[in-house]
């Protein structure tokens, strides 16, 4: 009974979201990879806010229905049908009334079975795919054929991609850099090798009173140059999330200056160090 309440509850949202897309015409960036969704998701959703009307997914919800979610801006009901109702006929709303929407929506997507992602996107044309990194053993890859089934599940976001559509993609992943395009989209790299678009350089640990604080780099994109600091993180899993989400930011057309400044108001993910 749960099951087919879900299924119901699903199909309703869909319906509502494919209509939703349809009246609003929101530009969609989708984030896609085996690590780093919801950091990089979280990235271009700052790079992005302070320019422009942007909506991204909540926490972690990458599923079938956090698709749905995220378009109609609702919550996760769990197991409260009355949040589902609600969520339900704010939907409707959304699509009978003229309420102010989101220019451009940030979607995170994941895979645990095979054709997750592309059920979850099969109704959904994306203006940019942003791929962060793909392990040589992803997670999720005992319900695979093999590793190589799970990065084709992943990167199947970017065969979405239309004439004129972007795919981010981070150059020092090799499973990442070679992703096949579609005819017409094309490709901007990130990371911090010397054949990135968007590099990154000169990285390294921050300090305060003699104590570790954080990271600092830089970004350069032709002749523009952004430095970052980020405080009370380790590691460089963080830095290539923010090249990842300023170099969405930079495909979505924001300079790397201005996109770069929305990351000094960035709050990254509860849970990630």
């Amino acid at each position: 009974m749960k099951d087919q309440l879900r299924r119901i509850i699903l199909f309703i949202l869909t319906l509502e979201a494919k209509a939703v897309l349809k009246r609003h015409k929101p530009r969609i960036i989708v984030v896609t990879g085996s690590v780093g969704k919801t950091s990089t998701k979280d990235a271009a959703f700052s790079a992005l806010k302070q320019h422009v009307f942007v909506r991204k997914s909540e926490k972690s919800y990458n599923s079938d229905i956090g698709v749905p979610l995220t378009i109609l801006g609702v919550p996760n009901g769990w197991s409260n049908i009355g949040v589902w109702l609600h969520n339900i006929l704010r939907g409707f709303l959304l699509i009978l009334t003229s309420t102010p929407y989101p220019k451009w929506l940030v979607i995170e997507v994941g895979a645990d079975r095979p054709g997750d992602i592309s059920k979850s996107l099969a109704w959904v044309e994306p203006s940019i795919v942003i791929t962060t990194r793909f392990p040589d053993v992803p997670v999720h890859v005992e319900f695979y054929e093999s590793p190589a089934a799970v990065i084709a599940e992943e990167l199947f976001p970017v065969s979405l991609l239309k004439e004129g559509g972007v795919a981010v993609v981070n150059e020092d992943d090799k499973h990442a850099a070679n992703a096949a395009l579609p005819t017409g989209a094309r490709r901007l790299s990130y990371g911090f090798s010397k054949g990135a678009d968007i590099r990154g350089m000169r990285f390294r640990p921050t300090s305060k009173a003699g104590l570790f604080s954080g990271i600092s780099f830089d970004i350069v994109f032709g002749e523009e140059k952004a430095h970052i600091t980020l405080p009370g993180v380790v590691g460089t899993s963080p830095a290539y999330a923010i090249l990842a989400g300023v170099a969405g930011a930079v495909a979505a057309g924001i300079p790397l200056s201005d996109a770069a400044a929305g990351i000094e108001r960035h709050e990254p993910p509860t849970g990630r160090l």
